[in-house]
């Protein structure tokens, strides 16, 4: 009788031990994070949707991708951003800051978004104006990546338009291609004049050489650049139509 009351003993003392280092376990793993979104489904093309990752401290310089990267402009602005989807389909928004990753899974319907709901919005094509690109190198967890930012010389109505463009991915190449700028209807217009601004995200860079091109007012503008360990270096001949500042980022 005492043998078998010292083995339940001794099994529920190993059971014990057992759950604790299990408990101890999952409280050492970190809490699993995520990205807020203002709208998940039934989002129009164009339609700005607002994301927050809220585990990073506000103003800090979070990451910002989204998987399919095609025809996505990506506004960032630390911890939060805004982003345009302009084709139908499901996206994956992903949020990086140091050891901690987030994402948020969003569905994009086929039709247009018309902010006031009423009245006609109108597409005003960028004829006789330039872009200029402004690059800068973004880092997560020792994987390198590029954001592109984008703003017109020339103005346009309503403080609340969108510069449209898409990304086209061939490989390791990128074409990104300007088309118009969205301007809501008179009813939905903030009322003023602004250049037209957006930005883009290339997550991760291959190394080697990447073909670069930019489509704008029926021009083509072809360049590359080449990574070399943490380093982008830019072949772009372009001082007017299409610039891109700077070209080398070490």
């Amino acid at each position: 009788m005492k043998t078998k009351i010292m083995i339940v003993a001794f099994a529920t003392l190993l059971l014990g031990i057992t759950s604790c280092n299990k408990k101890d376990r999952n409280d050492n793993q970190p809490a699993p994070t995520s990205v807020s979104a203002s709208k998940t489904s039934k989002i129009k093309k164009g339609e700005p949707i607002s994301f927050s990752f809220s585990q990073a401290p506000a103003g800090s310089n979070v990451l910002w991708t989204v998987a399919p990267a095609s025809d996505v402009q990506i506004n960032p602005s630390g911890n939060s951003a805004s982003v345009l989807f302009n084709n139908a389909g499901s996206y994956t928004v992903n949020a990086s800051y140091g050891s901690l990753n987030g994402s948020v899974q969003i569905g994009v319907i086929d039709s247009i978004y018309n902010p006031g709901g009423g009245g006609t919005p109108t597409y005003q094509p960028l004829t006789g104006d330039q872009i200029f690109i402004t690059v800068s190198k973004m880092d997560s967890m020792g994987i390198t990546g590029l954001g592109f930012r984008f703003i017109t010389a020339n103005k346009y109505n309503c403080l609340n338009h969108s510069l449209l463009f898409d990304n086209n991915f061939s490989g390791q190449d990128l074409q990104v291609v300007f088309n118009w700028v969205y301007i809501p209807s008179e009813e939905s217009c903030t009322a003023g004049e602004d250049y037209a601004s957006s930005g883009t995200s290339w997550f991760p860079v291959a190394e080697g050489t990447h073909g670069f091109e930019v489509v704008l007012d029926g021009n083509t503008y072809t360049g590359s650049f080449v990574k070399s360990g943490s380093t982008f270096t830019f072949t772009w001949p372009y001082t007017s139509g299409v610039t891109v500042t700077p070209l080398i980022l070490y």
